[in-house]
C-alpha cells in the first residue's frame, strides 16, 4: 500500500544549532514588525553564534531592528588584523550563499553600522542602544553574481564584554507580493533550473525530489492559486501529482514537515495537463513543494484568482466520454445510508466507523476513479422539503473527500424508497392525489441537493433514487412502472432548474424497477434530456453472491446466473439503453465472503470482463464488512485495503481491462 502521509523535509541554511531565545516567527505575519529575539543572552566571547534567518524569511522584510545593552563594558578585542572597531564592533550580521561562500560581515555598535571611521561610542552599562540595520546593507556584501542565502547573527569582537539582546525585529517594508512564473523542464530525479519572472517575486529550487518555491508573501491576497503545467510522454498511473505545504511541525531531525494541500494520485494518458490548487486557507505559507512523478514540469504559475479573472469554462463533456472517464468505481456501503431502528439516519448505526478520508485516500490508491456515495434522508428532511444543513455539511464533506482528489462522485437518494425501512417515503405503490404529493417532495429534495451543490462540476453525478421497488419486489404493475417513470421526470427537471450553470450539463442517473435488468427493459421510459445514464444491479445467482447462502462456489457455466447468462444480460441492457443514447451504470454488484476469496475475484473479473466488452460502468459494492458475510475489501478501521480486497480489486481491473484472468 502507497503511504499518503509524505514526509517533506528542507533544511535550513544553518551550521550550527539555534540557541536563542526565539518569540517569534517571521511567517505570515502582516503587520509593520515581526519580533525575533527577546531578552536573548548574555552573550560573551568574539563572534559567538545567535541565529540564522534563511532569505526564506527575510526576503519581503526591509530592515533589522537591534536593541541592545553591556551587561557589563570590558576591553574590545582587535578586528582580525583590520582597522580596530572597538565598540563599534558589537554585533555581526553575516551574509553567504547557498554554496556557503561569502561570509560577509556588516558590523553593529552603538554609534550605528559599519562606522569604521567615527570614534567610538563608549557605552554605558545597561544602557539600551536601538540600531536599524537595512537588509539591503547586509546583502550587498555578497561579491558580484553571488545570491544570498541566509544571514547569520553573530556576537563581534567583544573581547571581555557581556552583552544581551533586548530585542531583535523584523521591520517590514511596504512590499506587496507580485504574482510570479517559473519556467524551465524539471522531471522527478534531476535537479534543474527553473527561470522566475519577476525574479524578486520568490526563489524555485527544482532539486532531485521535487521543486520548492519559497520566499513570497501571500497574506494580502484574496485567493491564492497554483497552476503547475506537466507533460507526459506515455501513460502513467497512479502517480504524485501534489501541492504541499509545510505543517508547522518538525521531525526528530529538525527538518520541516510538509504534507498535501490535497492527496492526489492520478493516472494521465500521454500529454499536457494543467493542475490548478487553491492556497485561500494557506496565505500565512512562505513556501511549497510541488511533487510532480513521471512527468516534466514546465510551468508553474502562482497568482490571485481574485484578481485574475478566472480562464473560461470548458465545454460540458458529453455523457459517453464522462461514462468512459468514470472507468471503475465503488461503492461507500452501509455509510451515509445507514437508518438506525428509530428510523434516523445514523452514519455508525451498521457497525462501521465515521468514514474518513484516508479511506477514499485509499480507494482512489488502488486505483478507483469514482466513488458511490448511497445516502438517506428520512428524519434529515423538515417541513419545507429541505435537508438540515449539519447532515448536509456532512454529505458535503464526504463528497469532498473524492472530489477534491480528482474523482467522479456518485450521490443517490437510497433507503428513502426502500419498504423495509422505517420512515421511508418514497412510495411507488400510491396514486392519485398521494404519490403526487410523494412526486411533489421528490422533486423538492432533489431541488435543494442540487443547490448545494450548483458549485460543483461534471465530476459530481445525481442518482434519481436506489432501488425502488414495491413490497414483493417483483412483477411490477403497470401504476408502479409509470410512477418510477414520472419520479425520474422530475428528478431530472429540479435538477435541470435548479441553482448554476453547473446543474444544466451535470449527468444523472435515472432507474428502472428494482433495477433490474429485466424489469428495466420492460418499463423504462427515458426522460427527455441528453445528458442521462442507465442504472441497474446485478446480484445473480444470488445464492453465491448474497450473504445468507452457503453456496460458495460459483458455478460459470450454469444456466442462470453462469458466464453465459451475465454476458447475455449485459449485452440486453446494452442495447436497450444504447438504442436510448443513454450509457449503462451497473451500481452495484459483488460477492460475499464465505472464505472463498478466489471464487469471488473470477466472479469479479468476468463481470468486469463483459461490462468492459458492453461499455458499462461498473461500481462494486463494499459494505464495510471484511468477515465471513461481509463484501469488504478495504479495512475501515485501518483505512488500507485488505489482503482478500487486494486480489478481488486486482480481478477487477484485469477482467475490466481484458487482461488475461489472473485466476488461470
Amino acid at each position: 500500500m502507497r503511504k499518503f502521509k509524505k514526509l517533506f523535509s528542507f533544511v535550513a541554511a544553518t551550521v550550527v544549532a539555534v540557541t536563542s531565545l526565539v518569540s517569534g516567527s517571521s511567517i505570515g505575519v502582516s503587520a509593520a514588525e515581526t519580533t525575533l529575539i527577546t531578552n536573548g543572552g548574555p552573550y560573551t566571547g568574539d563572534e559567538s553564534y545567535i541565529s540564522t534567518y534563511s532569505r526564506d524569511e527575510y526576503s519581503k522584510q526591509s530592515a533589522f531592528e537591534i536593541q541592545f545593552k553591556y551587561n557589563y563594558v570590558g576591553i574590545p578585542s582587535s578586528y582580525d588584523g583590520q582597522k580596530y572597531l572597538g565598540y563599534n564592533d558589537t554585533f555581526e550580521f553575516v551574509v553567504f550563499d547557498a554554496n556557503y561562500q561569502g561570509w560577509q560581515k556588516t558590523t553593529v555598535g552603538p554609534a550605528g553600522v559599519d562606522i569604521t571611521s567615527a570614534p567610538d561610542i563608549m557605552p554605558s552599562a545597561n544602557t539600551t542602544y536601538s540600531v536599524l540595520v537595512p537588509i539591503s546593507t547586509i546583502e550587498e556584501k555578497l561579491a558580484t553574481g553571488r545570491t544570498p542565502y541566509a544571514i547569520n547573527l553573530q556576537t563581534g569582537n567583544i573581547g571581555t564584554s557581556r552583552i544581551s539582546i533586548v530585542s531583535l525585529k523584523y521591520i517590514k517594508n511596504a512590499y506587496v507580493q507580485d504574482e510570479f512564473t517559473a519556467t524551465g523542464a524539471w522531471t522527478k530525479g534531476t535537479a534543474s533550473d527553473m527561470t522566475v519572472s519577476p525574479s524578486t517575486a520568490a526563489i524555485v529550487n527544482a532539486n532531485e525530489w521535487n521543486i520548492r518555491v519559497s520566499a513570497f508573501d501571500l497574506s494580502a491576497w484574496d485567493n491564492p492559486t497554483v497552476e503547475v503545467t506537466a507533460t507526459y510522454n506515455s501513460t502513467s498511473n497512479n502517480v504524485q501529482a501534489e501541492i504541499l505545504v509545510p505543517t508547522g511541525e518538525y521531525d526528530y531531525n529538525g527538518r520541516e514537515i510538509y504534507e498535501p494541500v490535497v492527496a492526489n494520485y492520478v493516472s494521465r494518458s500521454a500529454g499536457t495537463y494543467t493542475y490548478t490548487t487553491d492556497l485561500s486557507d494557506f496565505k500565512d505559507i512562505t513556501s511549497f513543494l510541488a511533487c510532480y512523478d513521471k512527468c516534466t514540469v514546465t510551468k508553474i504559475q502562482v497568482y490571485d484568482g481574485q484578481n485574475s479573472p478566472p480562464p473560461p469554462p470548458p465545454p460540458p463533456v458529453p455523457i459517453y466520454e464522462i461514462a468512459e472517464k468514470m472507468g471503475v468505481a465503488w461503492n461507500l456501503g452501509n455509510a451515509l445510508e445507514c437508518v438506525d431502528s428509530n428510523g434516523n439516519v445514523n452514519e455508525k448505526a451498521w457497525g462501521n466507523p465515521k468514514t474518513t478520508k484516508k479511506l477514499i485516500q485509499a480507494v482512489k490508491a488502488a486505483g478507483f476513479n469514482t466513488v458511490k456515495v448511497p445516502i438517506s434522508y428520512l428524519n434529515t428532511i423538515d417541513g419545507n422539503n429541505e435537508i438540515d444543513n449539519a447532515y448536509m455539511a456532512r454529505i458535503q464533506q464526504v463528497v469532498n473527500y473524492a472530489y477534491d482528489m480528482g474523482m467522479y462522485v456518485i450521490i443517490d437518494i437510497h433507503n428513502d424508497g426502500d419498504p423495509s425501512t422505517l420512515g421511508s417515503w418514497i412510495d411507488i405503490t400510491k396514486t392519485g392525489s398521494e404519490f403526487e404529493a410523494i412526486k411533489n417532495k421528490f422533486a423538492a429534495v432533489w431541488t435543494d441537493i442540487a443547490n448545494n451543490f450548483a458549485g460543483y462540476d461534471q465530476r459530481l453525478v445525481f442518482e434519481a433514487a436506489n432501488e425502488l421497488v414495491n413490497h414483493t419486489w417483483s412483477n411490477p404493475t403497470a401504476t408502479e412502472y409509470s410512477n418510477i417513470n414520472a419520479l425520474n421526470d422530475a428528478f431530472v427537471n429540479a435538477v435541470r432548474n435548479a441553482d448554476g450553470t453547473n446543474n444544466k450539463d451535470r449527468a444523472l442517473i435515472v432507474v428502472g424497477f428494482a433495477t433490474n435488468i429485466d424489469y428495466t427493459i420492460a418499463g423504462f421510459v427515458k426522460p427527455y434530456d441528453d445528458m442521462l445514464m442507465l442504472d441497474v444491479h446485478y446480484m445473480d445467482p444470488y445464492n453465491f453472491v448474497g450473504d445468507y447462502y452457503s453456496t460458495t462456489t460459483w458455478d460459470e457455466n450454469a444456466s442462470y446466473g453462469g458466464k453465459a447468462y451475465m454476458e447475455a444480460q449485459f449485452a440486453a441492457i446494452s442495447e436497450f439503453a444504447g438504442n436510448l443514447g443513454m450509457p449503462v451504470f451497473l451500481g452495484e454488484y459483488g460477492a460475499s465472503n464465505k472464505n472463498n476469496t478466489a471464487q469471488r475475484a473470477n466472479y469479479a473479473y468476468w463481470l468486469n470482463y463483459y461490462a468492459a466488452d458492453y461499455d458499462i460502468v461498473t461500481s462494486y459494492w463494499d459494505n464495510g464488512a471484511t468477515g465471513y458475510g461481509g463484501s469488504g475489501l478495504f479495512d475501515r478501521i485501518n483505512n488500507t485495503i485488505t489482503e482478500d480486497g487486494q486480489t478481488i480489486v486486482d480481478s477487477i481491473f484485469a477482467g475490466y481491462n481484458l487482461e488475461a484472468n489472473p485466476h488461470y
